[in-house]
């Protein structure tokens, strides 16, 4: 009885605690993106062409990113390339 009262108090902080930990990978992984697309940008003058998923095997393939990168699920707005955005559509990028 108290295990099953203690399991029922600690299950919420429990998956409140998991949530933030995705959205803080979430943030870090979007500012890895962002300054690979800064340096990008410096090596070859322009942003990396394509969609986001090409944008993003386009960093992997300089080595300017992990594979890991390519599990994410990621948005590259690069209409104006002085305002960059990227941003993780799903909480850790998975």
């Amino acid at each position: 009885m108290i295990i099953g009262i203690l399991i029922v108090m600690i299950t919420p902080q429990l998956l409140r605690a998991s949530g933030r930990a995705q959205n803080t990978a979430c943030a870090g992984n979007v500012r890895t993106i962002s300054a690979a697309l800064a340096e990008y940008q410096l090596i070859h003058g322009q942003l990396p062409t394509g969609n986001s998923v090409q944008q993003i095997q386009a960093l992997v393939s300089d080595g300017l990113l992990s594979n890991d990168a390519l599990s994410g699920n990621y948005v590259i707005q690069d209409s104006d390339a002085n305002n960059i955005a990227v941003t993780c559509l799903s909480p850790g990028g998975m």
